[in-house]
């Protein structure tokens, strides 16, 4: 296999983020820069009778592992302290607010997507978090507890994009 499990994760992720986003009428664009973010989510309006990008709402920061653990109504990850940094400075020093989206992948890679004439299907699913706080002080990692109501579903997307758009978070 040329392509590392790496990127088939990375991959994955980002056509979680798509589908999802694209079934809840957003737009999805894909920063081609890694200066941790990864998508953008754009809300969308009709003016007109025409589409119309309204502005960013909000920016991920895509995440793919098989390291997770439920614990009761919580997705337990380890997110490696500078990723978990970053994303407090960009909290504090941003207009623009940014989520960890973590997917949580079977262990089994062959048990990832499955792909019949009828349906296509990525196991698991994506939650998402607003982390906020302060940074750590650790230099490997940190442990996050993301609550599993957290799914990003297309109802989550267009409830996120209304509470950013109203200050309702941030």
């Amino acid at each position: 296999m040329a392509v590392s499990v790496q990127n088939i994760e990375e991959s994955l992720s980002v056509s979680y983020v798509s589908a999802v986003v694209a079934k809840a009428g957003a737009s999805f664009d894909i920063v081609s820069r890694d200066f941790g973010v990864d998508v953008c989510v754009r809300r969308v309006d009709k003016f007109n009778g025409m589409l119309m990008d309204m502005g960013v709402s909000f920016d991920f920061q895509l995440k793919s592992t098989t390291n997770w653990e439920i614990d009761g109504s919580y997705i337990v990850y380890d997110i490696e302290a500078d990723a978990y940094n970053k994303l407090i400075y960009r909290h504090n020093a941003s207009a623009t607010p940014c989520l960890l989206l973590v997917l949580c992948l079977p262990k089994d890679s062959n048990e990832w997507i499955c792909l019949t004439e009828d349906e296509l299907k990525l196991r698991k699913c994506g939650y998402f978090y607003y982390i906020q706080g302060v940074m750590t002080p650790n230099k490997r990692s940190t442990r996050i507890r993301i609550p599993r109501d957290n799914v990003l579903t297309p109802e989550a997307v267009q409830k996120l994009i209304e509470d950013f758009r109203l200050g309702a978070l941030g």
